[in-house]
């Protein structure tokens, strides 16, 4: 009763909790006198979240921080029957200690990045802010979802208290599109070191003047062989640029999951163990298992799976899904995944294969207006004068469900979704399957760091994220691409022409277009026109 009181988000809250604790101790009128001529009545302001909630405090709402400070400093002190020395000594080395735990503290939110945080969203705050405001801004962040941008029901408490985005303001963002600004950020949270800023109203700079330091960097870099120049740059790199990483992907695909197969003797079938087979295994091998009346281990095992692993019959939403694909690519969709079905499915999917995460649904929403946006001329020609009406489309003006014209559409989409991210976009369907390449660049000339995003139509009026089998066919080449496409992006079709070619045998025919693929583009025009 006593922390309801505490914790009111607002006066009439309060006063109604005041009232039923009055009900509660009738029967003790002197009790609930004293709590309230002595606490309540002169101090609430000072305790009571209704109006401590109406300050900047930072988190600093009691004095537990001084007396969890001086209770360590008594620890430290052991005893009161030290002199002057000892006394100094103990404190000096409580205050280095608390030191050293801040700037640990400091260089574990300036280098380390928790997984949540690992979000488009965050982007601008990485490295620059505190974990724990971070933290507090990522449990404002699941508000949204009920809040949107409505200021009465956010009642915007965390921007009072703490100097942080509230929900409505990550409603705001989330609706546009865009990061979390930095200087949304109050600065307490964006100060991630110990030292004291210099007034520069009357000192020279020098203490800011960074000459000296350069030039001897750059004395040392020329000094250094050619590994050295490379370890140098690396590190002045992860200086200058601290969200990108230098880490590249392995050249080939390698197993992470399970331990190191051994290359001595060989696992039967049925056996979750390696080892040297038995010689009733030989003899089963070479004359067939029907040669004993009982039945063999490895049938046994192989029964008992079956039972144990009924996958593939007991997805039937998957097995449904998986109906509403061409025959001739059901055999290679490896998995398919869901998205919220609110309208943004289209967008969830393409987020959630870039590696994004589905909500970030309205980055894409925003990265591919501005993508339209920045070369207006080829695009306008390649909607044939209905790029208002597709920019329409990637403009929402609220939170939740989406009318049919803010969908995704193709084709219209896939050129933009393969241009802006240089990726390849297959899309997958009964009525229709078309493979996107970009609309300009060429082609890396290796196929390995390809990105290539799968996503599939199914119910008429949902997108969904597929993981495809490696080296699945490709669908034709959508029109617009082979009309409208820069010189340099036809290598990406040659590059994948097998797959390509693959998809038409499939059907029965081979492609025109993927059977010769072209040299010289029809109509081709610029993509880089302002």
């Amino acid at each position: 009763m006593w922390k309801d009181i505490m914790y009111c988000s607002n006066e009439k809250e309060y006063m109604m909790r005041l009232h039923m604790f009055e009900q509660s101790c009738v029967d003790t009128k002197v009790f609930v006198d004293y709590v309230k001529e002595t606490w309540l009545t002169p101090h609430k302001e000072r305790f009571v979240e209704a109006w401590t909630n109406k300050v900047m405090h930072l988190g600093n709402t009691t004095t537990n921080r001084v007396e969890s400070a001086h209770w360590k400093l008594k620890l430290m002190l052991e005893n009161s029957m030290g002199d002057l020395c000892k006394c100094w000594e103990a404190m000096n080395n409580m205050i280095r200690l608390q030191h050293k735990r801040i700037r640990a503290s400091f260089q574990k939110s300036f280098y380390d990045e928790e997984h949540e945080h690992r979000n488009p969203f965050y982007q601008r705050l990485n490295t620059f802010v505190s974990t724990e405001a971070q933290r507090r801004i990522a449990e404002e962040y699941d508000k949204v979802e009920w809040v949107g941008t409505d200021k009465s029901i956010c009642g915007c408490s965390l921007r009072r208290t703490y100097g942080l985005p509230c929900a409505c303001e990550l409603g705001q963002y989330k609706l546009m599109g865009e990061p979390i600004p930095l200087d949304s950020v109050h600065i307490q949270w964006r100060k991630l070191n110990m030292e004291c800023e210099l007034t520069q109203d009357t000192e020279d700079g020098s203490e800011l003047d960074m000459s000296t330091e350069m030039n001897a960097l750059w004395k040392r870099f020329r000094s250094l062989d050619v590994i050295g120049k490379r370890v140098l740059k690396s590190k002045v790199r992860e200086l200058a640029f601290p969200s990108t990483s230098s880490i590249c992907p392995p050249p080939e695909k390698v197993k992470t999951k399970g331990r190191v197969k051994k290359s001595k003797g060989m696992k039967p079938d049925g056996y979750d163990v390696y080892r040297d087979p038995s010689y009733f295994e030989h003899v089963n091998a070479t004359y067939g298992e029907d040669i004993g009346s009982q039945p063999s281990q490895s049938k046994k095992r192989q029964a008992s799976q079956s039972k144990k692993h009924p996958s593939q019959s007991s997805h039937s939403s998957k097995n449904l899904l998986l109906t509403q694909f061409p025959d001739i690519i059901q055999p290679y969709i490896d998995d398919i995944f869901d998205v919220a079905a609110d309208g943004n499915c289209g967008f969830r999917a393409i987020a959630l294969l870039l590696g994004f995460g589905e909500e970030c649904w309205s980055l894409v929403r925003k990265r591919l207006d501005q993508e339209i946006v920045s070369h207006v001329t080829p695009y306008d020609r390649l909607f044939t004068g209905r790029i208002k009406e597709v920019r329409d489309s990637l403009m929402i003006s609220g939170l939740g469900v989406q009318p049919m014209d803010k969908w995704l559409s193709m084709p219209d989409m896939g050129y933009v979704i393969a241009t802006t991210y240089n990726i390849i976009l297959v899309t997958f369907g009964l009525t229709f399957s078309m493979t996107f390449f970009p609309m300009r660049g060429s082609h890396s000339g290796s196929t390995k760091n390809d990105r290539i995003c799968c996503i599939g139509f199914v119910n008429g009026n949902h997108w969904v994220p597929l993981k495809m089998k490696d080296g699945f066919p490709m669908p034709d080449i959508a029109p617009g691409w082979k009309q409208y496409r820069t010189n340099e992006a036809t290598s990406w079709a040659i590059a994948y022409t097998g797959r390509l070619q693959h998809w038409g045998y499939l059907l029965g025919r081979l492609s025109r277009v993927t059977q010769n693929p072209p040299t010289e583009p029809v109509e081709a025009m610029s993509l880089d026109e302002p």
